[in-house]
């Protein structure tokens, strides 16, 4: 193996500015996302007894954490009332008809679903600003939704966020 064949083929870096995030009940949260993770993962072990030492092997779940999501409120509050809306829905504390008003999702993008859950497209822009990787979450679900914060001594340049966090069941990496 030569020196030129180890060069990778691509030398951009990948910017953490060019992404955009779609879920399909939730309008107000594309336009309006600051800042998304790439949920890691990790791989169960199962331990090997020997007289000696324990040994592990590869087991045989796999554990995603969170997706976890910042984002700007508009002053009438969509995006966050959108994911309250959700949530309540998902738990119906004053009337067993909240869960109802779960969005019928009927978007072309994703698969009918059932109404609890929401799919999530997390795409990752080139340096060109060419689409390059789409992530594909599945099942995504809201968690928490963090509490806003209202001061009299804040500047009108102070910019209110939001944090959201998601469980989902897996996610499927595309190249595009």
């Amino acid at each position: 193996m030569t020196a030129l064949t180890r060069n990778p083929t691509n030398v951009d870096l990948l910017q953490s500015t060019k992404f955009r995030l779609v879920f399909n009940n939730l309008p107000g949260i594309t336009y309006f996302c600051q800042n998304i993770n790439l949920p890691g993962l990790s791989l169960t072990e199962v331990p090997r007894y020997t007289p000696f030492i324990d040994l592990y092997v590869p087991g045989e779940k796999l554990v995603y954490d969170t997706l976890n999501i910042t984002f700007l409120v508009d002053e009438d509050l969509r995006g966050w009332e959108q994911l309250h809306d959700w949530m309540r829905a998902l738990t119906f504390p004053t009337d067993f008809n909240e869960y109802a008003k779960l969005p019928k999702i009927t978007n072309k993008e994703f698969p009918k679903q059932q109404p609890q859950y929401s799919d999530a497209l997390f795409t990752l822009y080139s340096n060109k600003n060419n689409p390059n990787v789409r992530f594909m979450f599945k099942d995504v679900f809201p968690t928490t939704l963090s509490p806003i914060l209202f001061n009299a001594s804040d500047t009108a340049d102070n910019i209110i966020t939001a944090d959201a966090t998601f469980r989902f069941s897996y996610y499927n990496i595309e190249r595009i």
